[in-house]
């Protein structure tokens, strides 16, 4: 699981330097059984690692009453899409509390699952640097998010793992395909045509193989393009050509506060393309002397992507204020 804790450690670390002034609000979205509760609980804890304040809520809480999940029938697909979840009660006591302007007073559930019992806590006051995980099912359909991570998942795999999972609880394995077949995998169907959850969704994870998830897109949604400051090897054509299939734009800018060090590369990949195991990295001192000279890169979001996975663990990206006043992503030593 090396590829998997890194993956989700580059995931963490940037959601871990986004402070908009509320708790940060995540989405983990994705078709059913995709992997999105496992991928929550694991970036809570790598969130916590991190030192921010972080927990873990899922949708099962905010279910509606079975009456009204089922009245079109305990097999139907529209039911499932249209009446599953109670949207407007997880907006009003979770999303607008913990959004500008809010309160910071959420709930945490209203209702037990499995016994279909209404439950009334009292609400939860977050922290302002809390950052919530939010596990469910069509969550980019009428919901406001700071950060939504797409887990992309075969419906192949996930109904693998899905029918594995449930057969117990929905009576045998037979019974448990028919139920992904007829009702939950043709709601995501359904979902994926008329949301475009993949597109809209600022963080994209592979998910088919467990140990291997690929990090597809990082940073804004499909098209959108960031600033990222390199003060090494990304600078070079021919790093840029092998990892991003083309030349980037760039302009020479200075990071303040920061003094360049050097670490030894071990990664072979990483040293066939640059062609050195001596690489340069940046420590934060505080002191304005110190600058760093560099190049602010204008790369996409999937680009990003691919520059996380070309930096090694001895780096982790930050958010910083350049000498020209410009925001950019940067790849600061680990500590």
């Amino acid at each position: 699981m090396i590829v998997r804790n890194r993956v989700l450690g580059r995931i963490a670390d940037h959601l871990a330097q986004q402070r908009p002034g509320h708790p940060l609000r995540v989405a983990v979205d994705g078709i059913t059984a995709s992997g999105k509760t496992t991928l929550a609980r694991e970036l809570t804890a790598a969130l916590a690692e991190r030192g921010r304040t972080a927990a873990h809520l899922s949708m099962d809480g905010f279910h509606n009453p079975r009456v009204v999940r089922h009245r079109l029938g305990r097999d139907s697909a529209d039911g499932y899409y249209a009446d599953a979840y109670d949207f407007a009660s997880f907006e009003r006591l979770v999303l607008e509390p913990l959004g500008p302007g809010g309160d910071r007073k959420y709930r945490q559930r209203i209702i037990d699952l499995r016994s279909d019992a209404p439950i009334d806590e009292p609400p939860v006051e977050a922290p302002e640097d809390l950052v919530l995980v939010v596990d469910g099912s069509f969550l980019q359909r009428e919901l406001t998010w700071d950060e939504v991570v797409f887990v992309d998942t075969p419906f192949e795999v996930a109904r693998e793992r899905g029918t594995r999972r449930d057969t117990e609880l929905l009576g045998g394995l037979e019974q448990a395909k028919r139920a992904f077949d007829q009702r939950y995998h043709a709601a995501s169907r359904r979902y994926l045509d008329e949301v475009g959850p993949a597109v809209r969704a600022t963080i994209v994870l592979g998910n088919a193989d467990l140990a291997d998830p690929v990090l597809r897109r990082i940073g804004g949604p499909a098209g959108a393009v960031v600033n990222l400051f390199s003060y090494g090897t990304l600078q070079t054509p021919s790093v840029q050509l092998e990892h991003f299939g083309r030349e980037l734009k760039g302009e020479q800018d200075l990071l303040p506060g920061f003094r360049q060090d050097w670490v030894t590369i071990t990664d072979p990949a990483v040293i066939a393309v640059s062609g050195t195991d001596r690489h340069p990295i940046v420590r934060h001192t505080g002191d304005p002397a110190d600058t760093t000279a560099g190049t602010v890169l204008e790369v996409t979001t999937e680009e990003l992507a691919a520059a996380d996975v070309y930096e090694v663990d001895d780096y982790r990206r930050a958010l910083v204020r350049l000498g020209s006043g410009a925001d950019a992503w940067v790849y600061l030593a680990q500590r």
